[in-house]
């Protein structure tokens, strides 16, 4: 296949088997691949957080919330009013109250969360991720309940076994005051990787409001919206379309809040993390690139004589631009290739190999974090911005010493020949 002379050239020089030559260049290809390696595999870290918050903690929790500061009773009036607001895609009344579970002599407090099973899923996907179970066990009446792998391990239950939960609330007897207790069988062990885990318990709505002597009414509401970054602007809505019945509903004072005062801050701080670590990991690739540079110079004064030769011959000094251009990028193109299988076995060894790590060393390393696991997320967008960033580095970098080779005096070089 016909190759321009240039090409021809430059990968000769780039395969060459001079000691010196080669040891230079393995060195520049493997500065190379180690900084585009480490930014692939920091950028797809990032991305597994900024995912995981996305699809599990934004899929899980409520966008926004409604409570009163007492029960509501026309709950189904109110579901009704927030179902027709614009970007609502779904709500359920809650029960919600706190709560301290024993099994044995363990104890341990949690957030008792009263939903209802059939309208509960168009809010949250928490249901998706119960283990140990056949499906969603929660049949009114049964004061079943779905614990947090957390709170499972501390109170050393799984399904089948019965709990017992003890409320604020105190009952009068004969023999003295006592705080209500009721016996609970656990039907399901939830495991999100996430902050859920640690805290949260599911029961029958009704269940719940029995618990906590609601009667026939409800602590609140949680609602999801169709864009969870406007849930803001949602929330004035929601706020907006209840005030003006409020008092012909026969609410009360009701407070209400959205995701973004909970976790607004870390989304952001994840988004922000990404672009300052990929423009600080940049600066890996650009030193690599000055690396590349005074290896390509040394290239340029091993090949002086050649530089001259191709002169003397005729040769026009694009032609020598041209081939030290082709030694560089083919260095860069290699380095890039080499560093991005680098990165990609990395994060995939490092998300495989995290459980193992922690089991071994005994402890939960991420067990304080919203996020328990390590994810990692290897998005096209990204390894090419990466890629990009690294190969216009690359190329960039070969211009001066092609520029300093096509300026070489071949007299000069001759004569020393």
């Amino acid at each position: 296949m016909f190759r321009p002379l240039a090409v021809n050239i430059g990968l000769r020089y780039a395969r060459s088997r001079r000691s010196f030559i080669s040891f230079v260049t393995g060195l520049s290809l493997a500065g190379l691949a180690l900084s585009v390696a480490v930014l692939v595999f920091v950028q797809a870290v990032v991305a597994g957080f900024e995912r995981e918050m996305n699809e599990r903690v934004l899929a899980m929790v409520p966008h926004v919330t409604l409570a009163g500061d007492a029960p509501v009773l026309d709950y189904a009036g109110v579901v009704e009013r927030i179902r027709g607001v614009e970007g609502v895609v779904g709500v359920s009344a809650v029960v919600q109250g706190a709560g301290l579970l024993k099994h044995g002599e363990r104890l341990t407090g949690v957030r008792l969360t009263g939903v209802d099973p059939g309208s509960y899923p168009a809010v949250s996907r928490v249901f998706e991720f119960v283990q140990g179970g056949d499906g969603v066990d929660l049949p009114a009446g049964g004061f079943h309940v779905i614990l947090g792998v957390g709170i499972a391990e501390r109170l050393g239950v799984v399904v089948g076994d019965e709990i017992s939960v003890m409320l604020p609330a105190t009952v009068v007897t004969p023999l003295g005051v006592f705080a209500r207790q009721k016996k609970l069988r656990v039907s399901g062990i939830l495991d999100t990787h996430s902050m859920l885990d640690r805290s949260s318990a599911y029961l029958h709505r009704t269940d719940a409001a029995r618990l906590f002597r609601l009667g026939a009414g409800v602590h609140g509401f949680e609602v999801a919206v169709e864009r969870p970054l406007e849930a803001q602007a949602v929330r004035a809505r929601i706020r907006r379309a209840l005030i003006d019945d409020w008092h012909a509903l026969g609410l009360p004072a009701l407070w209400d809040s959205s995701w973004i005062g909970t976790f607004g801050n870390l989304h952001k701080a994840i988004q922000t993390t990404k672009n300052m670590l990929f423009l600080l990991l940049s600066l890996l690739v650009a030193v690599a690139a000055f690396n590349l540079v005074s290896s390509l110079v040394m290239i340029v004064n091993e090949r002086r004589g050649d530089i001259a030769i191709l002169r003397t011959m005729g040769s026009h000094s694009v032609l020598v631009v041209g081939v030290f251009a082709v030694v560089g990028i083919v260095i860069a193109v290699v380095g890039v290739g080499l560093g991005i299988a680098v990165g990609l076995g990395l994060g995939i060894i490092a998300e495989a190999g995290f459980p193992w790590l922690e089991q071994l060393l005994g402890t939960k390393l991420m067990g304080e974090y919203l996020i328990t696991a390590l994810p990692v997320d290897f998005a096209l967008a990204d390894v090419a911005r990466v890629a990009g960033t690294a190969l216009a580095l690359g190329v960039a970098a070969t211009l001066v010493p092609a520029w300093r080779a096509a300026r070489l005096r071949p007299a000069e070089v001759l004569q020393h020949e």
